[in-house]
């Protein structure tokens, strides 16, 4: 993302009239020529902006593994499964599955 603050409204520079409140455009909107002149401007405050990644919410591995240790049933492993893609975990998980299984 792109925001662009004039440090006087209605600036005129890159055929926008650029406004004192901080304005926000994609990072796409300007080719790279164009930036390049915003961002040399004196009049213009132009921050480019790099959002952070979502964080993974999940426990850490050993205690996802913990968690499939507990499991005490089939479907409390399925649960566990959901959506996992950590090899330590699946690995718990089918050594798990295999421990519940009827004999």
């Amino acid at each position: 993302m792109i925001r662009i603050t004039s440090k006087q409204d209605g600036f005129r520079r890159g055929g926008i009239a650029h406004s004192a409140t901080p304005t926000q455009y994609p990072d796409d909107r300007f080719s790279k020529q164009e930036l390049a002149v915003l961002q040399a401007e004196p009049m213009l405050v132009v921050e480019l902006i790099v959002e952070a990644a979502p964080k993974d919410t999940r426990p850490n591995v050993p205690t996802s593994v913990a968690q499939v240790q507990a499991a005490a049933t089939i479907e409390a492993l399925d649960a566990l499964a959901e959506g996992e893609d950590r090899k330590g975990v699946l690995d718990a998980i089918a050594k798990r599955r295999a421990e519940l299984a009827p004999a």
